[in-house]
């Protein structure tokens, strides 16, 4: 968990050669893991220092007291139109047996909160939007871990591989996100922020990868040694 919130903040993250555990528990809720001890390099220089430490730890806390996890989803056997205008979806699902239409959200108190923190506490507010931003992804997660289909693959959400945004609003449509709180703006905006929605393939292979990725080129993970997500059987 903490080596993701690191990520987001823009670390980049190297696996120990002799892992050493540093902290005790931190969150019965999350995952139940201990912090190990890591090398967190930038420009060659270890740079996480107690009070960065202190802030994630901080933040962890907060996110779990206010969040309010909800999620909904929706089964299909079948592409959608969306879907068919856009060969990463289909790639993406080739070789499954169906699929999963999924909206996810930790409701509004935990916007309200970073709002406030952007006003009083920039630095905390960046650490506290990236801890919020990796705990969602975890609790969803855990979430499809529990539904009964012998095999999901990762949630594909629209921005992936080009996808448009604008299918954030489809998707939220077929799933009824309105029914546990999500709603948009004009703009295309999530209400509340800390939400996403996404495709979820059952069965086959799927895994995530930075080929065909648009922003393969650009990426500062990638410009880090990392990625943006986690997978140890991933093709890089």
């Amino acid at each position: 968990m903490k080596r993701e919130i690191l990520k987001y903040l823009g670390y980049s993250v190297k696996e120990p050669t002799s892992p050493v555990e540093t902290f005790p528990e931190t969150s019965q809720l999350l995952f139940r893991e201990t912090f190990q001890e890591t090398s967190l390099q930038q420009s060659g220089k270890t740079v996480v220092d107690e009070h960065t430490e202190h802030l994630i730890d901080k933040a962890l806390r907060e996110v779990e007291e206010l969040a309010e996890f909800k999620y909904a989803y929706a089964s299909y056997d079948y592409p959608q139109e969306f879907m068919l205008a856009h060969p990463a979806y289909m790639e993406y699902l080739h070789g499954s047996e169906g699929y999963l239409l999924c909206a996810t959200t930790i409701g509004i108190a935990v916007d309200r909160r970073l709002k406030r923190l952007q006003m009083e506490d920039m630095a905390y507010a960046v650490v506290f939007d990236a801890t919020a931003g990796v705990w969602i992804e975890r609790k969803a997660d855990e979430f499809e871990k529990a539904l009964p289909y012998p095999s999901l693959g990762f949630r594909f959400c629209p921005g992936y591989q080009g996808t448009p945004l604008e299918d954030n609003l489809r998707i939220a449509n077929l799933v009824k996100a309105n029914k546990i709180g999500i709603s948009f703006l004009d703009s295309g905006l999530m209400i509340p922020m800390k939400s996403m929605t996404g495709i979820v393939r059952i069965g086959g292979n799927g895994r995530k990868s930075c080929t065909g990725c648009v922003a393969r080129e650009s990426c500062a993970y990638r410009r880090r040694g990392t990625t943006c997500y986690h997978d140890e059987t991933m093709k890089r």
